[in-house]
């Protein structure tokens, strides 16, 4: 079976090889030998004897090597090679150009794209988006602008989200940056995204995100049309009326790529506009109609508070049903429904999740009243309806997301599990919360029962004691065996090596005072003192070199 090539292949350590091979076939090194007579076809046929009397040239130990990897001669492992290091240096170029980009280093773009200005329009890397991408993701209008300058495409997609630059920067509503694109050449109309919201839905239709006016306006003044969720997140009900009247399968249509698939109904009670509702229903949208998690607009109506839409919603007609039923605290209704299904609130069962919903936006005193009828606390989402289709995601995870403050001291009374890690990301709720800059709710839940990963995590010192005393055998436990542990950790990482990774002096003292491992290495055989050196820690280097930390 041929060797394989290592995954950094190098064509100088390559020819090394081959000198090396030389240099023992000519000293009738017994392996040497018998590597040649395995692997090249001029001298597969001969015996010991004669092989030792062989004169062999660095040509026939190319070859040799050649073979053993699978190539039919030197000069197509060469081919090869060569190859692998171009791609791999294309794919670092564009990986440097985008962090460049990203981070707005204007000299480092500059330099960048002075030696290889034909990568302008890489995606390259990790295949999903262009430095302009970039750019525009990290807020850097200066160097949107340089890119832009320099002849950037504005109208490539990116992969996942099949979007332009533009859709990111409408999103997070940055005005300059929007205005620089659009003026060399953005397509403002960017149909064809994989939420097929357009250009300008990206900048009003997220049902949790709140559209500025002024950056519609600007679109529409700039070639945009609005498509049916754009009109009633904004409120036009002339535009509604009118895209209604071309195409009345809009009542119908759901919005594609998103976690509940709203239909106009619904996303006109989530923006709150009461004519657009009223609109809908008189052109004939479907009152009872559900959105992926099986909510009507009453029930998301009264799950988010919105009373105005309730009263318009029920004046019409709308069904109260358990979920608006348990918002609004219509007990006696709760209980009339859960005797008509008793086990409704138990996972698996009809509304199984709905304290997951109700954690995103709804009140505290919903989720008291779902779990004193039998909602589960610890319940998993449905991957359909979870935060980018997570396993895993917990109630806890989708108060921290979202910021419920309302909601989480509920949840943790009632025993929250603070260390649950979500399965795509390996995020705990304090880990969404912390992403999601909802830093008063992540410190909330970090009040809870952390485990040690994220003690360190959060550089928590005043929690190590207490959890080593609760747990002492976690002071050298891999993280392997904890299953699921963050993305910036490696499985053979300890307590102690995840510390000296992070850069956390006093907890690394303090589990070193504890007796943890100092002598742990990686899988490439580097010890903690030499990981630390390399981060830049000289610190707990230093504490690593004691005689003490050697000997604890």
């Amino acid at each position: 079976m041929p060797r394989q090539l290592p995954p950094r292949a190098s064509l100088e350590q390559l020819k090394k090889q081959a000198k090396g091979l030389l240099k023992h076939l000519q000293s009738a090194d017994t392996v040497a030998l018998h590597r040649i007579s395995e692997s090249h076809p001029r001298w597969k046929h001969l015996s010991a004897e004669q092989l030792a009397a062989s004169q062999f040239t660095l040509a026939d130990a190319q070859c040799a090597i050649a073979n053993e990897h699978g190539f039919p001669s030197w000069s197509r492992l060469q081919s090869h090679v060569k190859m692998l290091e171009a791609a791999g240096t294309t794919a670092e170029m564009v990986a440097s150009l985008r962090n460049a980009a990203g981070k707005g280093d204007l000299a480092g773009l500059n330099a960048l794209l002075d030696a290889h200005p034909e990568l302008i329009d890489e995606r390259g890397g990790e295949g999903v988006r262009t430095a302009l991408h970039q750019a525009v993701f990290g807020n850097r209008e200066s160097a949107v602008k340089l890119l832009l300058e320099r002849g950037a495409n504005p109208n490539i997609r990116c992969e996942g989200d099949n979007a332009y630059p533009l859709h990111f920067a409408v999103e997070k509503n940055r005005a300059t940056i929007i205005r620089l694109l659009v003026e060399h050449g953005a397509d403002t109309v960017g149909e064809g995204d994989y939420h097929e919201l357009g250009v300008i839905g990206w900048a009003s239709a997220w049902p949790d995100i709140p559209a500025d006016p002024q950056t519609v306006a600007y679109l529409l003044e700039h070639g945009a049309r609005h498509n049916i969720f754009s009109a009633v997140a904004m409120g036009d009900v002339d535009a509604v009326r009118s895209l209604i009247a071309t195409r009345p399968g809009d009542l119908e249509l759901r919005m594609h790529g998103t976690k509940m698939k709203s239909m106009p109904l619904h996303l006109a009670v989530i923006k709150r506009q009461p004519q657009v509702v009223l609109t809908l229903l008189e052109l004939g949208a479907n009152i009872e109609s559900l959105d992926e998690a099986g909510f009507t607009p009453l029930d998301r109506a009264a799950i988010i508070g919105a009373s105005e839409m309730v009263t318009i919603l029920t004046a019409a007609g709308a069904r109260l049903r358990l979920p608006a039923a348990a918002a609004l605290g219509r007990d006696a209704e709760v209980a009339r429904l859960l005797r008509l299904d008793p086990n409704a609130l138990k996972p698996g069962c009809r509304w199984g999740n709905l304290i997951v919903r109700a954690s995103e936006h709804g009140s505290g005193e919903m989720v008291e009243t779902l779990l004193r009828n039998g909602a589960v606390v610890n319940v998993r989402d449905n991957p359909q309806t979870a935060i980018d289709s997570t396993a895993g995601y917990t109630p806890l995870h989708a108060a921290a997301w979202n910021g419920n403050l309302r909601v989480i001291p509920v949840l943790m009374r009632h025993g929250a599990d603070v260390r649950a890690r979500e399965e795509k990301y390996h995020g705990t709720p304090a880990g969404w919360a912390d992403y999601a800059g909802q830093i008063e709710a992540r410190n909330m839940i970090l009040q809870g029962h952390i485990d040690i990963i994220e003690s360190i995590q959060y550089d928590l010192a005043d929690r190590i004691a207490p959890i080593l005393d609760e747990d002492p055998a976690c002071l050298n436990r891999t993280f392997r065996d904890y299953g699921l542990f963050p993305w910036d950790a490696q499985p053979w990482h300890t307590p102690l090596a995840y510390a000296v990774s992070r850069g956390r002096e006093q907890i690394a003292r303090l589990l070193i005072e504890r007796g943890a491992d100092v002598t742990v290495r990686s899988p490439e055989g580097e010890t903690l003192n030499e990981i630390a050196r390399k981060a830049g820690h000289g610190e707990i280097a230093r504490i690593l070199r004691a005689p003490e930390a050697a000997n604890p």
